[in-house]
């Protein structure tokens, strides 16, 4: 995962997943230099999902979900193969 933001661009890569006092805690993994914690509470989980039911485009992406999966993966395969060949 990309997280873009003013004061960095970081690439999140998940760890592992803890769950405490009611907040899922997502770890990043440990080969990251940067290690961070996401804390998601209930209400966030409510309210990201409001926000997703609302919006057309997260329901399109979802059920072209499978198809973006395989261009994606097609896509990066083809960027590491042109990267080992130069």
């Amino acid at each position: 995962m990309k997280v873009k933001s003013k004061l960095a661009d970081i690439d999140f890569e998940f760890g592992h997943f803890e769950y405490k006092k009611d907040h899922l805690i997502v770890h990043s993994h440990a080969s990251q230099s940067m290690q961070s914690k996401v804390y998601v509470s209930p209400d966030d989980i409510v309210a990201a999902a409001a926000c997703a039911i609302k919006n057309p485009k997260v329901i399109l992406y979802l059920l072209g979900f499978p198809y973006f999966l395989m261009r994606y993966r097609k896509r990066k395969r083809e960027r590491e193969e042109a990267k080992r060949s130069t």
